[in-house]
């Protein structure tokens, strides 16, 4: 678990508007895509990608167009805040 905490914080911290849509998932909970991007000023077309990318690693999940981070994507988040 620990090598996957590891290798996930490397994927997220190495974007800054990863770590952003960790950030505002975490703060905000459940957001649409489009919520996201207008919150953080990240392009729609990004903000969907990234979140596919981190729905990959079930960092988070969708329902109903709504995102929201999983387990594992509150972990990272508050490991973020320690580090900031």
């Amino acid at each position: 678990m620990a090598a996957d905490l590891a290798g996930n914080m490397g994927f997220i911290m190495g974007n800054k508007h990863r770590e952003r849509v960790i950030q505002v998932l975490g703060s905000k909970g459940r957001l649409s895509a489009e919520k996201v991007a207008k919150f953080e000023r990240i392009p729609a077309p990004s903000v969907n990608k990234i979140l596919a990318e981190m729905a990959e690693r079930s960092l988070v999940f969708e329902n109903n167009d709504i995102w929201c981070l999983t387990e594992a994507g509150q972990e990272i988040e508050r490991e973020m805040k320690k580090r900031s």
